[in-house]
This record gives structure tokens, C-alpha cells and sequence, in this order.
């Protein structure tokens, strides 16, 4: 999809500013830099992007600085910082932040019962997974999941057989497959699975709280608890009437797969919008979701990506001299999306952005996210 010949650039960046005023790294000179960075990635070498939308929403230091639709969700409806998109694999920060504010609960799961801490075997909440501990090592643990070291295969490289990719499948019958999978490759090494946060979704849904209560499952516990704590109305998850009539019309640069129920649940299977990212980056850092223990669980590294790159729990992270980077892409079928924060290293200072587009084959928004935390560090 391309962008209306018709639209201006000056049109492109209508919308809606907050009303933050200068904010120390964010002025006039670095918001013009900022619009030419944007400018350039919707028409890169001159050539409009595979995306006919783009909603922005900048943050300095707790306050939202700028936020932008660009370009249409569809023909004469332009894109705004309210739009909502599929936001693919930045589920998976949510998903770590429920199971740490259930640890913080005290929830309780299993026959024992065991009460809810990371470092617990997965045995200790589902049964029949005894086959995920392969001989001389240790078992795999919640912790291990959050921080994608629990070396499961990815089974959306290679789905289980029997399941049809293209259909919906049965959380139930997926785990059941999911069972069978053992633990390969170096113990303890990062491997990127949407296995692992599926599974922590099914861990959610076994527990109960102290005085009795079921969570209701993954989505409901946070609707209830996360999303009420983020102030968040724009987010929710795939299936939900109300957010998928929003969606701008998506562009598919591959046949969808794994884009029915209940495939991505826990892992890549949430809608939200760029303004109500920001609210969750800022809650989040303000200590309103987790506590501030469990934001340091969060963020600590975990599983080693590269000699410089970590995996936290739904967060990479990228350690950048007197600031360290926090970012988590996402791509599902017609949607493309990246999260990121920048911290200081001291703790005083903090700078988001989040990109939310409407196609599956962008190329470049993680990068654009950096280079815009890496402008507003500058100054």
C-alpha cells in the first residue's frame, strides 16, 4: 500500500502534539530532527514505504512530547497516535510483567500447592512436562522462559505436527504438543521461542490467588490488574469486536500463518495503540504495574543475544555508555511494531518511543527508534 500522492508532508504530521512544552533533550530543533528522520523512513530513497500508516508516540522524562499519525488507515482516514494496530511480539512485555505482579501476589498453582517464584521448575505448575528436563541438566524454570534460556524449540519455526498453522488451535490441544518438546542446543543458551511465552500463558491461567480466587487465564488477570494499573483503553487482544473494527486495512507481504486463535496467545497476540504504549512504558518505569523489584527482574540481562545484546523478560536490552536501551519489535501477519525505551544510567532520566504500522513487510523501525532515543540523548 502506498501513501495518497494527495497527502502533503506538512499534512502527514497533523494531528496531536502534547501539551509538555520543552523537556530537557526535547526542543524545537530536536523535534524538527526527529520529523526529517520520520520523513525519510516513510519515503525511503524516495520511494513510499511498504506501510500506508505510522503512528509515533514520543516520551521525555515522563511526559508524552509529540505523537503523530502518518499517513491513512485507510482511503481518507488518516492514521493518528490513537490508532490501533497489531502489535505482535510486544505482547510478550506484558506478559512477563502479569507473571511478575502474580509472584508479587503470592499466587499459588499445582498439586502441592507451590506458591509462584521464578526460580521454580515449570513441573511445579503443569503437569506432564517431565520430558523438559533433559539429563544432567536443570529443569526448566519460569525464569527461564521469561528470559528465553529454556532452549524449547520455537514451534512457530516448525510447528507440531498435526496442527494446522492456517487454522485456529485449541490452547489445550497446543500445550499437549508443546509436552512433547525437549530441551536441545546449549543449557542455558538464548534462544529466541514463542514457545516459552505461550507457556507462561498457560502457567497464568493454572494458578489461583491466596484467598482462593482463579486468575481467569492470561487476558483476563490482565485486563483486571495491568491494564486498569496503565490507565490503558486502547489495548486489548485479538478476538476483541470493540479494537479490531479500529484496525487500519493492513497490507500482507506474505500469506497470514499463525494469525487465528489461539496460536500466539501470551506471545504476539495483543492490539493496542501508540499513545496507550506510551502510558504502559510510563507506568511501568513509574513503578504503577510492577514494583520497583520486579521492574529490575524485568530488566535485568538475562539470556546473552549478542557480545553487547541481552534478553531481559520481553525486553532486549542494549547497554549504550551512560544510557542502556530497552526494545522489543513485533511482526504478525499485516503488522509491524517496535517499543523502546532509553534509560540514563543514574536513573534520573528516561526517553520512549513506539512505532506501530500497518504492514508486515517495514523494514527499518527499530533502527528509526534508535536513532531518535540517540537524537534526544544527545541533547
Amino acid at each position: 500500500m502506498r501513501l495518497s500522492s494527495r497527502i502533503a508532508l506538512a499534512a502527514l504530521f497533523a494531528a496531536f502534539t502534547a501539551a509538555g512544552d520543552a523537556r530537557a533533550g526535547w526542543n524545537e530543533r530536536t523535534q524538527a530532527e526527529a520529523e526529517t528522520y520520520i520523513a525519510r523512513f516513510m519515503r525511503p530513497s524516495g520511494k513510499p514505504q511498504t506501510t500506508s500508516a505510522l503512528s509515533v508516540a514520543i516520551g521525555v522524562d515522563g511526559s508524552m512530547v509529540w505523537g503523530r499519525g502518518l499517513g491513512e488507515e485507510a482511503p481518507g482516514r488518516p492514521a493518528t497516535v490513537n490508532t490501533v494496530y497489531r502489535i505482535g511480539s510486544i505482547t510478550k512485555q506484558f506478559t512477563a510483567g502479569a507473571i511478575l505482579r502474580l509472584q508479587e501476589l503470592d499466587a499459588m498453582g499445582g498439586a502441592g500447592p507451590s506458591v509462584l517464584r521464578l526460580a521454580r521448575p515449570v513441573a511445579d505448575y503443569i503437569d506432564g512436562v517431565d520430558g523438559w528436563t533433559a539429563k544432567g541438566q536443570l529443569p526448566v524454570t519460569i525464569r527461564s522462559l521469561l528470559n528465553m534460556t529454556s532452549n524449547l524449540p520455537n514451534f512457530t519455526r516448525r510447528p507440531p505436527e498435526g496442527l494446522d498453522p492456517w487454522g485456529t488451535v485449541a490452547s489445550g490441544d497446543l500445550l499437549a504438543a508443546l509436552k512433547a518438546f525437549t530441551p536441545r542446543g546449549w543449557p542455558g543458551s538464548f534462544e529466541y521461542s514463542n514457545t516459552s511465552y505461550f507457556i507462561l500463558s498457560e502457567v497464568a491461567g493454572h494458578l489461583r490467588l491466596p484467598d482462593g480466587r482463579e486468575t481467569g487465564g492470561l487476558h483476563a488477570f490482565l485486563r483486571s490488574e495491568l491494564f486498569a494499573r496503565a490507565g490503558l483503553t486502547e489495548t486489548g487482544f485479538a478476538g476483541d469486536r470493540d479494537l479490531e473494527v479500529r484496525l487500519p486495512l493492513a497490507a500482507y507481504t506474505r500469506k497470514p500463518v499463525f494469525s487465528s486463535p489461539d496460536w500466539l496467545r501470551g506471545s504476539a497476540d495483543m492490539l493496542s495503540s501508540a499513545a496507550d504504549l506510551y502510558r504502559w512504558n510510563a507506568a511501568l518505569l513509574a513503578g504503577r504495574v510492577i514494583s520497583s523489584a520486579s521492574l529490575s527482574e524485568m530488566l535485568r540481562e538475562g539470556g546473552r543475544v549478542t557480545p553487547t545484546t541481552y534478553y531481559g523478560m520481553g525486553w532486549f536490552i542494549a547497554p549504550q555508555g551512560a544510557w542502556t536501551h530497552y526494545s522489543h519489535t513485533g511482526s504478525v501477519a499485516g503488522y509491524t511494531s517496535c517499543n523502546a525505551i532509553a534509560r540514563s544510567n543514574d536513573g534520573r532520566r528516561w526517553i520512549s518511543v513506539t512505532l506501530l504500522s500497518n504492514s508486515d513487510g517495514v523494514e527499518g523501525l527499530e533502527q528509526l527508534a534508535d536513532d531518535i532515543l540517540s537524537l534526544i540523548e544527545r541533547d
